[in-house]
C-alpha cells in the first residue's frame, strides 16, 4: 500500500525491545483508520531517524500568507522509546527471585502443603512473578480459595465442602426460582451473560471453536455468581475477568470460588457506577496531583479532563485490553499479592501516565484527544517497564513525609506491610471534606 504521510493524523513508533530496534510503526488517518507495520528483526531505529529529519523539514516549510491549512502538515509525530532509569526503580528491583517450581516446592511449600511464609511468597510474586505452570497452584492462594496455612488434606476437605456448596447454588438457580423470578433473572442477567460469553477470549484455544464446553462452564459460573451475590449480579466485563481464571484453574467449582475471591477484592475490581470506582478515581487524581504535578496542571486546563475518562477501561478491565494477556496476568498477580499496598493497580495507572503522558503535555491534547491518545497505546505499551515504574512510584509514595487526608484511606485499607518500618507519614487536612479527623484545631 502507499500513503501520503503528510496527510495522516499521526505517526507513532513503539519500541518493544531493550535494544530499541524492534517494534511497530502505527499510521493513523484523519478518519481513525490504522495501518500497523511490525519490525520483528530490527530497523525501526533507522526509520525513526529518517522520520525525525522529514518531520523537522515538514514543519520548517514557510507557508505564504493565507495559505495555512489547519489540517496539514502531519499533526502528531511520536517516537515512543520508554525507559525507566535505575534511580526511578524500587530498591529491591531485580533482587527478589521469580517463583519457579524448584523454589515453590523446595522452599515455599513444606511437605504437608503449608505455605509457611506467605509474605515471602507474595513478595516474590510482586517483584519476580511466577512460572506459568504454577498459576493454578498459586492463584488459589492469592484469590483466597484456600488459606495459606492449610495442608493438602485440609484443602481436599475444603474442596469437597465448596463443591457441595457450588452444586447447591446451581440447584437454587435451576430448581428454586418461581416462574416470575426466573423471568426477571432471564431478562436482567442470563440474556446478557449468554451474549457476552460467546464473545469473550475466543482467540484463546481454551475457548475457541463451535460448541466449546468451556464457554458453557464460563456461563454457568457467571449465572451462579449472580445467584450467589444478587446484590452485584452481573455486569459487562465480568466475563473478561473470569476467562483467564477459568483457563488456568479449569475445575469449575474451584474457578467459581477463585472468582468469588477476585470479586471480593472490590478495591481492584469495580463496576462503572459503584462507589469503588469513584474511590479509585479520587485516589488516582490525588496521586497524580502529588506525584505527577505537570500532568495534573495539564488536566486542570481542559474541561472534564479530571474525570480521567482515558483510564476508566484500565481500571474496569484490569488492564486486560491495554497489554497482551501474559503481561496483563503478570500485573494481576502483582496486584493480588497485596505486597506493600492494596492499591497497586493505581500505581500501574500512574506509571502509564508517567511514561506516556509527556507527549500529551507537549501536544497540549484536550480531553477527547487524550482519550484517543491513550486508547491508541493499547497493546503497544511496554508492560515490563510499566511494572518497574509502578513499583518505583509505590516506593516513592511510601517515602513521603506527609500525605494529604484525601489519600489516608489508601493506607488504612492496606494490610501489614505498606508502612513496614518505624517511619509513618503525617496526614494533613486539605480542606476537601466538611468534616475531617485530620484537621488541626
Amino acid at each position: 500500500f502507499s500513503v501520503d504521510l503528510s496527510q495522516m493524523r499521526s505517526l507513532r513508533l513503539f519500541f518493544n525491545d531493550d535494544n530499541y530496534t524492534c517494534g511497530q510503526l502505527v499510521v493513523a488517518s484523519r478518519e481513525s483508520q490504522y495501518k500497523i507495520l511490525h519490525f520483528h528483526h530490527g530497523g525501526l531505529d533507522h526509520l525513526a531517524q529518517v522520520l525525525h529529519r522529514w518531520h523537522t523539514l515538514l514543519h520548517n516549510i514557510k507557508l505564504t500568507p493565507g495559505s495555512e491549512d489547519p489540517e496539514t502538515p502531519l499533526r502528531h509525530f511520536m517516537v515512543c522509546r520508554p525507559e525507566v532509569q535505575k534511580f526511578e526503580q524500587h530498591p529491591e528491583e531485580d533482587k527478589v527471585p521469580k517463583i519457579t517450581p524448584e523454589l515453590f516446592y523446595g522452599k515455599i511449600m513444606n511437605d504437608k502443603g503449608i505455605i509457611e511464609d506467605d509474605l515471602f511468597l507474595r513478595k516474590c510474586v510482586f517483584f519476580g512473578g511466577l512460572d506459568k505452570e504454577l498459576r493454578r497452584e498459586v492463584w488459589r492462594f492469592l484469590l483466597h480459595c484456600y488459606p495459606y496455612n492449610s495442608t493438602f488434606e485440609e484443602r481436599d476437605m475444603i474442596l469437597q465442602i465448596r463443591t457441595r456448596e457450588y452444586h447447591e447454588i446451581t440447584r437454587r438457580r435451576l430448581e428454586k426460582m418461581t416462574p416470575e423470578q426466573h423471568a426477571v433473572f432471564w431478562k436482567t442477567v442470563q440474556s446478557v451473560i449468554e451474549k457476552d460469553v460467546v464473545r469473550t477470549d475466543r482467540g484463546n484455544p481454551f475457548f475457541a471453536g463451535e460448541n466449546n464446553y468451556n464457554i458453557e462452564i464460563m456461563k454457568n459460573i457467571l449465572l451462579n455468581y449472580a445467584v450467589y451475590n444478587p446484590a452485584l449480579g452481573y455486569s459487562q466485563g465480568m466475563s473478561d475477568l473470569l476467562a483467564p481464571v477459568l483457563c488456568e484453574i479449569k475445575c469449575e467449582s474451584e474457578a467459581f470460588w477463585c472468582f468469588v475471591g477476585l470479586m471480593q477484592r472490590a478495591i481492584f475490581v469495580c463496576t462503572p457506577t459503584d462507589n469503588d470506582m469513584d474511590n479509585n478515581l479520587s485516589y488516582l487524581r490525588e496521586l497524580i496531583r502529588i506525584m505527577l504535578p505537570h500532568f495534573y496542571k495539564h488536566l486542570e486546563k481542559h474541561v472534564d479532563a479530571m474525570e480521567l475518562l482515558f483510564c476508566h477501561r484500565w481500571i474496569l478491565l484490569c488492564f486486560k485490553r491495554e497489554f497482551t494477556e501474559a503481561v496483563a496476568l503478570r500485573m494481576w498477580e502483582a496486584c493480588w499479592s497485596n505486597y506493600q499496598t492494596d492499591y497497586f493497580h493505581l500505581f500501574l495507572c500512574l506509571a502509564i501516565l508517567a511514561v506516556y503522558a509527556d507527549d500529551v503535555i507537549a501536544q497540549d491534547l484536550n480531553t477527547d484527544e487524550m482519550l484517543l491518545h491513550f486508547s491508541s497505546l493499547a497493546m503497544y505499551m511496554n508492560g515490563r517497564d510499566i511494572l518497574r515504574k509502578a513499583r518505583g512510584l509505590l516506593h516513592q509514595f511510601r517515602q513521603l513525609v506527609r500525605i494529604p487526608c484525601t489519600l489516608a484511606g489508601m493506607c488504612q485499607r492496606c494490610g501489614p506491610g505498606i508502612w513496614d518500618s518505624t517511619h509513618r507519614p503525617s496526614i494533613e487536612c486539605t480542606g476537601a471534606h466538611d468534616l475531617c479527623q485530620y484537621v488541626v484545631q
